[in-house]
């Protein structure tokens, strides 16, 4: 399966499968382990650390664009938002919200403060899952969580 595969593509644990096969064939018990836990977040820098990063959804108003982006970080994909063009307020918000029922309704995940002196203009990342109900969307406003914000990407 390639990395750069959709999201909702489910990814399996191939090394588990070879090495609970190998013990089968030398007669020894093998008790089935969880794989590798990914962590549920990655903050702003492990963010700019991802790779085969792709963007999704993307918005625009005016010269502001805003979009979700995702990417692998320690073998797992995240996904996050990100603010990009020019003419947006340096004391303004991006934020990211979640849903898990396809978008009928949406929960905060996490915002950025565009001004804390990081200079980031994205949000943290958030690990992916393959139920096509579990989206993203990104959120730009000068008000934090606006429930009109002045722009929003689509949903991912």
């Amino acid at each position: 399966m390639s990395r750069s595969m959709d999201r909702r593509a489910l990814l399996r644990s191939a090394g588990s499968a070879a090495v609970a096969g190998s013990l089968g064939v030398l007669g020894v018990a093998a008790f089935a382990t969880p794989a590798h836990a990914a962590p549920a977040t990655i903050n702003t820098d492990q963010v700019m650390a991802t790779t085969d990063r792709v963007t999704h959804a993307p918005n625009q108003r005016g010269t502001i664009g805003i979009e979700l982006r995702s990417g692998y970080y320690g073998g797992f994909q995240y996904g996050w938002g990100r603010l990009v063009g020019s003419g947006w307020d340096p004391r303004g918000w991006i934020w990211l919200d979640i849903s898990t029922d396809g978008g009928r309704t949406w929960s905060f995940a996490d915002g950025t403060y565009l001004s804390d002196g990081t200079g980031y203009a994205h949000t943290s990342g958030w690990l992916t899952q393959s139920s096509p109900n579990y989206v993203f969307r990104a959120s730009y406003d000068s008000n934090f969580r606006a429930v009109n914000p002045y722009v929003q990407s689509g949903i991912w």
